[in-house]
């Protein structure tokens, strides 16, 4: 399952690198170093940016994908509403705050003095971008819940379409017409207008699955309740936003706007180590998300094993490439000759601390695929700001030779703080006895489901279960369980099916379903167009089961099905 979920999340992860490297490709080829500097001088403002855009975007994709799984789509619906119209209105007070204050935060990013080619350059490009915020924003919002609603092919073609735009107009408008930074800024708002009219069918459009505009007003509560599940991510952006600011003054103030426009060189070059890692991740997310789930540490380590050395060794032979051809990359970015030595030198010091990054990277989605939250924000701390900023600042005092160490060093120092933080806070955490877990997997359309309703039987007896609970079990793998193997894995050649029943702490029992049938929801009793079944579950115990259960929750993801059920 692993596997065929790579593929896609790589693809996409690259094109989100050779989308955040257009603008300073292009910019970089028709003004050299110091429109380098002015895109890395004005990167906070998109961080900035992303704080928004993450909070919403995938706090909002995930309660969304969560009221799906619960049934309740008229929620869904007006929590897709909410959050589109509430960035639209932050994005709005963005730009506005953005261009009344430009004098003083250009100060703050280090532009330098008003009226030379370096604060013009920051100047026109902060302006369009921010005002552009809106836009960009809602383009990352329709992205996501685009992908939460099962519309992947229509996000992924919008998504592309967008990207296509972007660096074609990058082209046009800073070689052709030589717009510089202005032109690139513009670019890469009209490629965000863009994909938003790709997505808008699936919105607006009659064929549709859930996402469709409505008047739903404001809600400042569950609004807020999104934007604190997104928060923990966008957290990293605001890290960065305070670190980028930090590197591009003590690069100033070593090199001045050349030394900018390297940092904007190695910074861009590792979007592909960083992307595909983080592209790595993605991928098994949900797995290990589902085994937790599950408590199935075999598997959650299994997925963390695979996750971990297929990172290393992408980072290893991109760091490679990237050391080999070093001097190719930076003179594609438009370096001078003067200063080209010093970015070749700075490019490959800096590519010595890939692995480090890959193995920060996948440990820190791993700690948040099994919502330990602490350990996550541990993570992003060290290597977001607490390891890299005195790294950074000491490195910067040994001269202008010796401050690309800082970033290979801080990596590897931020891994070993991690992982001394990880095993110790592994002592003091509370696993659940195995002996409260009942597993029985079965393959094929023809599986055995007696010997299955005898073991949930008696475990449910040992556990103390009282009749409405032990009716609910029984009742959802009468029905359920036994309508996926007997038909939804009739469609799929070695179908598999895996229960899992936890007898919890708290006295609940947790049902879960996990199979790699084509895609269905027992709990709506219709698959998905393209893959309809003959089979229908009766009503009445679909009704009953939701009216039982505490919580329910369906997902679908490349792979495999899994439904879970509380009761």
């Amino acid at each position: 399952m692993f596997y065929k979920m790579l593929i896609p999340s790589l693809i996409s992860s690259v094109g989100f690198a050779l989308s955040d490297m257009a603008d300073a490709l292009v910019v970089g080829q028709r003004m050299g170093e110091t429109g380098l500097a002015a895109i890395s001088l004005c990167l906070p403002i998109y961080m900035l940016m992303n704080v928004i855009t993450d909070a919403f975007g995938i706090g909002g994709g995930v309660r969304f994908s969560c009221l799906l799984g619960e049934g309740n789509e008229d929620e869904a619906v007006r929590c897709f509403n909410r959050i589109w119209k509430t960035a639209i209105s932050t994005g709005l007070l963005f730009a506005v705050t953005v261009n009344l204050l430009a004098p003083q935060i250009l100060f703050i990013l280090g532009a330098g003095e008003k009226g030379t080619q370096l604060y013009s350059s920051c100047q026109i490009y902060m302006r369009i971008i921010s005002g552009g915020a809106p836009l960009m924003i809602l383009n990352v919002i329709f992205l996501n819940f685009l992908r939460n609603d099962n519309n992947e092919v229509i996000a992924a073609r919008g998504f592309i379409i967008g990207n296509i735009t972007d660096f074609s107009l990058n082209i046009i408008l800073v070689l052709v017409f030589d717009l510089g930074t202005a032109g690139a800024a513009a670019s890469t708002v009209i490629g965000s207008a863009v994909a938003i009219i790709c997505y808008l069918p699936a919105i607006l459009g009659k064929k549709r699955n859930v996402l469709r505009i409505s008047r739903a007003g404001l809600d400042l509560r569950q609004t807020f309740s999104c934007f604190r599940i997104g928060f923990s991510t966008s957290v990293q952006n605001l890290f960065q936003l305070i670190l980028l600011l930090t590197v591009n003054r003590i690069m100033l103030n070593l090199g001045g706007a050349a030394h900018v426009a390297v940092f904007d060189v190695i910074y861009n070059a590792s979007f592909f180590i960083i992307y595909l890692c983080e592209g790595t991740a993605e991928a098994a997310q949900p797995l290990i998300s589902t085994f937790a789930g599950e408590q199935s540490e075999d598997d959650c380590r299994q997925v963390r094993r695979l996750s971990v050395v297929f990172s290393v060794v992408i980072s290893c032979i991109t760091a490679a490439l990237i050391i080999v051809f070093a001097k190719d990359i930076a003179l594609i970015f438009g370096i001078s000759s003067e200063i080209l030595p010093t970015a070749v030198y700075a490019i490959r010091i800096y590519c010595t601390g890939a692995v480090f990054m890959a193995l920060n990277i996948i440990l820190s989605r791993y700690c948040q695929s099994r919502e330990d939250d602490r350990s996550a924000f541990v993570g992003v701390l060290l290597k977001g700001i607490l390891v890299p900023m005195p790294c950074i600042i000491l490195f910067s005092l040994l001269g202008d030779t010796a401050v690309w160490f800082a970033f290979p060093v801080s990596e590897a120092a931020a891994f070993a703080l991690f992982m001394l933080y990880y095993v110790i806070a592994g002592k003091k955490r509370v696993r659940l006895d195995e002996s409260r877990v009942y597993r029985v997997n079965l393959s094929g359309k023809n599986a055995e489901i007696s010997a299955l309703l005898d073991g949930c039987e008696e475990f449910c007896d040992n556990w103390g279960a009282n009749s409405s609970q032990k009716y609910c079990v029984m009742l959802v793998i009468e029905e359920i369980v036994t309508s996926i193997v007997r038909n939804a894995l009739g469609h799929t050649p070695d179908g598999k099916i895996r229960i899992t029943l936890i007898a919890m702490p708290d006295g609940d029992f947790t049902l879960h379903v996990l199979d790699n049938a084509t895609e269905y929801n027992p709990l709506s009793g219709a698959g998905k167009a393209g893959h309809q079944t003959d089979f229908d579950i009766d009503e009445v115990s679909i009704i009953l089961i939701k009216k039982k259960a505490k919580k329910y929750l369906y997902r679908q993801c490349t792979g495999f099905n899994s439904l879970t059920v509380q009761i």
